[in-house]
């Protein structure tokens, strides 16, 4: 609860900024859509015995923000993204499938390009995330079978958060911007809810983003 008030307490100032005249310089609302590299950290490979591999997936989110100065902008982005991880060993593969809504708050420093449409950046910010599903995939020799986490003995968290940090460009294309991102989300949850476990189970996660921002306000 606290680490939501927070982020909370971070989006209000946040707006607090984009309401202010003496700042608001160029407003942005856009939508983005990418692919997502998800494992998982922690001690995962204790529990599990097996190392995590990589898994796969997407993300499809929206995003308000201002250019409070030609070199700092302030950001929401809230996305439906697909985390967790891949286990394999012999013949055997068992998927851990966790989509999430996030919200991602980046503080994002601009590299203004004089005489250019093209703006290179840097961000960092927090994220706070709310679990939509939690599932065990497992498939060997042509079968497979599904179960949830609950069923698998494996419940897990039904909130996250953590840090993310990246980099973009936003290209000039029309009345607005075409957006490529790149960005690592660090979880710092411990997702593993067993009771009585205390072993750390955390999300990480690589996103490559593209979407287009439509500009407004002055």
């Amino acid at each position: 609860m606290k680490r939501l008030v927070h982020l909370t307490a971070a989006v209000a100032l946040a707006l607090s900024i984009v309401s202010g005249p003496a700042h608001a310089q160029s407003k942005r609302a856009g939508i983005n859509a990418g692919v997502d590299f998800a494992t998982l950290g922690g001690d995962i490979a204790d529990l599990v015995g097996v190392d995590p591999s990589t898994k796969t997936g997407f993300s499809v989110g929206a995003f308000f923000g201002v250019d409070v100065s030609n070199m700092f902008r302030i950001q929401l982005n809230g996305q439906y993204v697909q985390k967790g991880a891949k286990f394999e060993e012999g013949g055997a593969t068992a998927t851990f499938d966790v989509p999430y809504i996030e919200l991602l708050l980046p503080l994002t420093f601009l590299i203004p390009i004089e005489n250019s449409s093209i703006t290179p950046r840097l961000y960092l910010g927090p994220s706070l995330a709310f679990e939509m599903s939690c599932d065990l995939k497992f498939e060997e020799g042509g079968t497979s079978a599904t179960e949830s986490c609950e069923e698998a003995s494996a419940p897990t968290k039904s909130t996250d958060y953590g840090i993310f940090f990246g980099g973009g460009i936003d290209f000039g294309l029309g009345s607005g911007e075409l957006t490529l991102d790149v960005l690592y989300n660090l979880g710092l949850a411990n997702l593993n809810d067993f009771p009585g476990d205390d072993a750390t189970v955390k999300n990480r996660n690589i996103q490559i983003l593209l979407g287009y921002a439509f500009l407004f306000g002055n």
